[in-house]
């Protein structure tokens, strides 16, 4: 059924999800306090603009928040849209901020879920599907086959947990990256291509639980053993990211970080996983 959808924040995310969901046959709004850059994502998802949260949630049956991670600046958006709007869904696209924060400012907060989409949003097929403390379960249900029925892997949350699944995954390969550096094992650029041409190409196809069931839960309670205790157990961001952050050392953003980046890297990785997950997608059975 197609829904009014008003997505709320043009940045890279809002954009790539207004896409999303316009192809999917939704009405979408955008909006965004630079009206260039909602303009410019409301063309390439061929949705409307919009130069107010009012106009574009007046109506809507589900609003898409996708505002810098702040969480004063999602609170009070998220007030706006509560009274402009009494009966939409309420979805935040934040990748770090607990639903119960977020539901904490609210007036009703069982119209809150979270749908935290994977940047380029309209590339990576994820999206985590986390309820608040007062979301009941048919909103969930409703967001996930929406979510389902515009192409992406709708992955619902039993309940809230820092960073939900696919950050804490992450968190976890970063911190031992990085903890492998630090003890002089071996560069950025060495762990990177561990990752790329041994791990990546097997976990683009099978989870963790299915490469230890494939490798024998017999070897791996051997792994486990030896080497957990050896892991990093930083438990806050290890010095070489840190240090790089306050210089301002950003990554592609700035072009420096970890390594040298060009101009261009982010259009041309986001090219590249198009076509590797297209490649991924073509080999299912």
């Amino acid at each position: 059924m197609s829904e009014v959808v008003a997505v709320l924040g043009a940045g890279v995310m809002g954009a790539g999800i207004a896409r999303v969901l316009a192809r999917a046959g939704h009405e979408v709004r955008v909006f965004d306090v630079d009206p260039a850059a909602a303009a410019r994502a409301a063309d390439s998802a061929g949705a409307s603009a919009h130069d107010s949260v009012a106009s574009a949630v007046e109506g809507a049956t589900l609003v898409l928040e996708a505002a810098p991670e702040r969480l004063e600046l999602k609170r009070a958006l998220l007030a706006e849209v509560e009274a402009a709007n009494a009966d939409a869904v309420i979805a935040s696209n934040t990748s770090s901020i607990g639903a119960d924060a977020l539901a904490a400012g609210m007036r009703d907060p069982s119209r809150l879920v979270i749908a935290h989409f994977f940047n380029p949003a309209d590339t990576v097929p994820l999206v985590e599907v986390v309820p608040g403390p007062a979301t009941p379960p048919e909103t969930v249900e409703r967001m996930v086959a929406l979510l389902t029925a515009a192409g992406k892997t709708a992955v619902p949350l039993a309940h809230q947990v820092e960073g939900f699944i696919a950050n804490r995954l992450q968190a976890a390969l970063y911190r031992e990256a990085m903890h492998l550096v630090e003890r002089g094992v071996a560069s950025p650029e060495q762990v990177d291509r561990v990752v790329t041409a041994g791990l990546g190409p097997r976990w683009a196809l099978a989870g963790p639980f299915e490469i230890m069931d494939l490798g024998g839960l017999d070897v791996w309670t051997s792994v486990a053993d030896g080497i957990l205790p050896s892991l990093g157990d930083a438990s806050a961001a290890p010095a070489m990211l840190r240090d790089r952050a306050e210089r301002g050392d950003l990554g592609a953003k700035t072009g420096r970080g970890f390594l040298e980046r060009e101009a261009d890297a982010p259009a041309r990785f986001a090219a590249r996983l198009a076509a590797l997950i297209a490649a991924r997608d073509a080999l299912e059975p």
